[in-house]
């Protein structure tokens, strides 16, 4: 099993520990529904809405409650609820109801993996299951890590979260997903995980989520700030073809709003990376003999803060460029694709999508034979 660093769990001192169990032990004394037999599919909404997001994602529950009057019984959908200026809470998502099943009377940082382990353990506990699924509900951010929950002596990466916190640099508590995906290794082995968040359909992540879930759904472009369509998302999460069921839920965001996001077989990641680790290498031995230096140059990125270079690009279309630039061989780029293609299998694409920034895209274009549907960092590009 993957254990935590020492450091992940350790540095914290033990009076956040008391405060932690007793903001937990204060929850309603309602016990959850103990289902006969277990459910054919559990999926939980963890939604971290103590931030500037708290609005929008009380109204995507509102489009899960409606959402759930097409449900089939064989799934239970259970959400976890953190809004800022709100009691934390669990309910069951069904029938067009919201049914509250345990409520803290404090807050706590959602954020924090003893926090999350507890409440998902709870819910995967109290509503057994064949298999499960997770929708994570929040900000997602690229190489933009402002503060970990908790310190560690991995690499910063992408994130989860965000929670306010005014012990915090800049008052936010990410969620690094090296600690986001140690906590989901100490679950049940998840179907798919859904990242209703920005940016994280990214290399660096799905090679930290690969061997806790079977697929991964996330935008690989940033997202509106109403997130996705529960209303008409939810009906399809007992879709027992999980493929299929991924390929409708891009076809139904897609057509809401303007996105690019992608689904991928975790089982083709390690390839993928394999392949586009070779690939990289390449371009880069190619530019040291030319005495070159990397070339963006009509790549499609997917993050840019006003008047700093972009961090994220999009992994095919830079490697489309670079072949165009004679930098990469014709066989490597090929190799690259058809490792491309077993891995992610489900994609759409938009020409422009909003961001925090309300940056217009006029730099490149999106198209069928440069989009791949995953993203990779500057940082990655150029180690």
């Amino acid at each position: 099993m993957f254990n935590f660093q020492s450091s992940i769990f350790t540095l914290h001192s033990s009076l956040f520990a008391i405060l932690l169990l007793a903001a937990c032990s204060s929850s309603d004394d309602t016990p959850a529904p103990e289902p006969v037999v277990p459910a054919q599919r559990t999926v939980i909404a963890y939604f971290e809405g103590n931030n500037n997001l708290r609005s929008s994602l009380n109204e995507d529950i509102q489009e899960m409650k409606t959402g759930s009057k097409a449900l089939s019984s064989a799934t239970k959908l259970i959400l976890f609820a953190a809004m800022n200026g709100e009691k934390p809470y669990i309910a069951e998502v069904a029938g067009g109801e919201i049914k509250k099943v345990r409520q803290w009377e404090s807050s706590f940082l959602a954020t924090h993996p003893d926090s999350m382990l507890s409440v998902m353990r709870w819910i995967t506990e109290k509503y057994p299951a064949n298999e499960y699924g997770i929708i994570f509900g929040g900000h997602g951010t690229g190489s933009l890590l402002r503060q970990d929950t908790v310190p560690t002596l991995l690499r910063p990466a992408y994130a989860y979260g965000w929670d306010y916190d005014k012990d915090a640099t800049d008052g936010k508590r990410w969620m690094n997903t090296h600690t986001l995906a140690t906590v989901i290794s100490q679950l049940p082995h998840m179907k798919f995980v859904f990242f209703d968040c920005c940016l994280m359909q990214d290399v660096d992540v799905v090679r930290q989520m690969r061997k806790y879930t079977d697929y991964l759904i996330s935008p690989v472009s940033e997202t509106p700030i109403k997130g996705a369509p529960y209303t008409d998302i939810v009906p399809i999460l007992s879709t027992e073809n999980v493929e299929s069921l991924c390929d409708q839920l891009l076809t139904i965001y897609r057509n809401n709003s303007s996105i690019c996001i992608s689904a991928l077989r975790t089982s083709g990641v390690d390839n993928l990376w394999h392949q586009a680790t070779q690939a990289l290498n390449e371009v880069r031995d190619n530019l040291a003999d030319k005495g070159e230096d990397v070339s963006y140059d009509d790549v499609i990125y997917y993050e840019r803060e006003k008047n700093k270079d972009p961090q994220l690009y999009d992994l095919k279309s830079f490697l489309y460029e670079q072949k165009a630039k004679d930098n990469l061989s014709a066989t490597t780029y090929q190799n690259f694709l058809t490792a491309l293609q077993q891995c992610i299998f489900s994609s759409r694409l938009a020409q422009r999508w909003t961001t925090g920034y309300q940056i217009d895209f006029y730099d490149f274009t999106v198209a069928d034979d440069n989009y791949g549907g995953i993203s990779v960092s500057r940082a990655t590009i150029e180690k």
